[in-house]
């Protein structure tokens, strides 16, 4: 049907009866379901508007508008258009299913379950509804019901490969390790071309220091679904211990690639004032050198006027128009320059480091809390300045004024991995047969405290800084705060990272007796420190200009045990 005959027909439809109307309602939904197979997904909106403009109540139409708005991540208008036909047809257990799916974007756990348990109480089969609610209740920590509900997606169907991997997921977290490996192997015997469970099983070979069989396993998971950042993002990190350092960076830069150079819609509803402010600043730093041509000047002109709204009040957030979210995503969602940042021949540590007092150091504090002064050559620390100044690498943005990147979204270089590498062979006395498992740096906002209390789920967590001193107006603070009290060995890792769990880490605290060890801030001064131990960011005040944003690079060594 052509847009003429389209028009043609709305009209004729506005002035005739029902039947006529569902004629062409019928037509129109068809046109809108083949759009929306072919991922065109503004013409498929179109054409359900259209139906829903003679129709309201067209549940079909406003589900699968609400399927649309969910693909472009407006997740809140999904879930009103998906409710509205609910509430109109309340038997369609899809309906069900696709609320539950944006309830889990959403972060709403509960009402997902809720959504997922009447999908499939309509329909006694419904095996991707159970499996999703499995999901939930191991998101939520209810291991035990996780893996009953994994079961009975089995009861159901035997043979279901994806039922296994769900299975070895939550065996894995139950630390039942052997069972694990069954199912994952189980699902694999089902289906070869299971990626997941090739990437699952590659994961408990990777923690269980098999490196060669577990880069079979993710080059197997890769080859099967290239787009498996995850897989690639592993493959990188065992490579970098096997020291082939630059099939590593290959694999980790593949895995950054895959996740930010997609140019995806930007959600209208989430973008926080910190990354508007910084990317701003960062694209006006880079074109004024003459690192980065605009091809479209739209983005640096978008981002200049969304700046003017920004109040520098905590935690706010600009709504956008779909104008401006269409001129910020094709720039705002890649990876427009990289920095060189090459590994320096001379090496990057500080050799006059006294390793052995700094060993002895270490391993004398109980817990083990220690700070390095001086830590990288100056050559090594002015080019990392550069590469964390120039890299648009920064795409993780949050409350608070801080941004982040990630070893596996664009924090790597050969020169950081060297000196990930050299920091963990330069002092076995503290780093023993742990590895590098990740890697992270913050951007901070000029008056902002970026990180809440928390810890890490490793053995050995090094936090480094690099903004020049000069960039610190309070010389005394600006750095990082660690107690002296390891967290409980029952506590889950996710929930005391959680924000809902901060009054219970400060209660924690205090009737343990801790006590906090505050380091002030200075550019390469490293702290090195139990990753059990809680930690958090001490009051910052920093110079208000782009070149003075607080800087902190973390590096994450082998399992809690």
């Amino acid at each position: 049907m052509n847009r003429t005959e389209r028009r043609r027909q709305a009209k004729l439809m506005a002035r005739s009866p029902t039947p006529a109307k569902t004629v062409f309602a019928k037509q129109l939904l068809e046109e809108a379901i083949n759009h929306h197979r072919a991922g065109r997904l503004s013409q498929a909106e179109t054409c359900y508007q259209k139906i829903l403009a003679c129709e309201p109540d067209h549940a079909d139409a406003l589900h699968l508008l609400g399927l649309v708005a969910y693909q472009q991540g407006q997740y809140n208008r999904a879930l009103d258009c998906i409710m509205k036909a609910i509430q109109r047809d309340a038997a369609k257990p899809l309906y069900f299913y696709n609320l539950g799916l944006v309830h889990q974007k959403l972060n709403q756990l509960p009402e997902a379950e809720r959504a997922y348990r009447q999908a499939f109480s309509l329909k006694g089969d419904y095996i991707e509804a159970l499996g999703n609610l499995g999901n939930v209740l191991r998101e939520r920590g209810e291991l035990d019901e996780a893996y009953a509900t994994y079961k009975q997606v089995l009861t159901i169907k035997p043979d279901h490969p994806e039922g296994y991997n769900n299975l070895g997921v939550v065996l894995k977290e139950q630390g039942r390790l052997e069972e694990a490996r069954d199912a994952y192997q189980r699902a694999i015997v089902l289906n070869p071309d299971n990626a997941e469970a090739h990437y699952n099983l590659g994961v408990i070979l990777f923690e269980d220091d098999h490196p060669d069989e577990a880069i079979a396993r993710f080059r197997q998971a890769v080859s099967i679904k290239p787009q498996y950042a995850k897989a690639h993002h592993h493959l990188g990190l065992t490579l970098l211990w096997k020291q082939d350092m630059d099939g590593a960076l290959h694999e980790l830069r593949t895995s950054a690639h895959l996740l930010q150079n997609h140019g995806k819609a930007v959600r209208i509803d989430a973008l926080h004032a910190s990354r508007i402010k910084h990317d701003e600043e960062q694209v006006h730093y880079l074109v004024e050198r003459g690192l980065l041509v605009q091809s479209d000047t739209r983005y640096q002109t978008t981002l200049t006027a969304l700046r003017e709204q920004v109040s520098g009040e905590a935690n706010q957030r600009i709504r956008l128009s779909q104008e401006e979210a269409s001129a910020l995503a094709p720039s705002l969602n890649r990876i427009l320059h990289y920095a060189d940042n090459p590994a320096l021949p001379r090496g990057a540590l500080n050799p006059e480091l006294n390793v052995k007092e700094i060993e002895q150091r270490y391993n004398a504090n109980q817990p083990e809390i220690i700070y390095i002064d001086t830590l990288l050559r100056p050559e090594a620390l002015a080019a990392l300045q550069q590469f964390c100044r120039e890299s648009t690498i920064w795409k993780k943005d949050y409350e608070d004024g801080y941004i982040g990147a990630f070893l596996g979204e664009g924090f790597s270089s050969p020169l950081l991995l060297q000196i990930a590498e050299e920091l963990r062979t330069a002092f076995p006395g503290i780093f023993h047969q742990h590895r590098l498992l990740q890697a992270w740096a913050f951007k901070q906002d000029s008056a902002r405290r970026p990180l809440k209390i928390h810890a890490d789920a490793a053995a050995v967590n090094v936090n480094f800084w690099i903004t020049p001193d000069d960039a610190n107006l309070d010389p005394a603070s600006g750095g990082l705060i660690v107690w002296d009290k390891e967290a409980p060995r029952d506590w889950d890792f996710k929930v005391y990272n959680s924000t809902a769990f901060q009054p219970k880490i400060r209660e924690f605290l205090n009737q343990s007796g801790a006590s906090p060890v505050k380091v002030p801030y200075r550019a390469n001064r490293a702290l090195i420190f139990n990753s059990d131990l809680f930690h958090e960011s001490d009051t910052c005040v920093f110079r208000d200009d782009y070149e003075s944003r607080r800087i902190n690079i973390t590096f994450l060594y082998g399992r809690r045990r």
